[in-house]
């Protein structure tokens, strides 16, 4: 799959995730690390943030 390894200023901290919850009017920044190839989705979970902001990233 595809984890986001969030960045936190503490490199002895860095939480894996699948899904980043970010608040509104914030930003995070966060590494990509992949274990598979293929075509993967990347989206937001609200449905009315999906319009626009669903995209397919292709690992190989």
């Amino acid at each position: 799959g595809m984890w986001s390894d969030l960045e936190t200023g503490d490199n002895d901290f860095i939480p894996r995730k699948h899904t980043v919850i970010v608040q509104p009017g914030s930003r995070i920044s966060y590494r990509v690390t992949v274990d598979a190839e293929g075509g993967w989705a990347y989206h937001c979970h609200l449905l009315y943030h999906m319009l626009g902001m669903f995209r397919e990233v292709q690992v190989s």
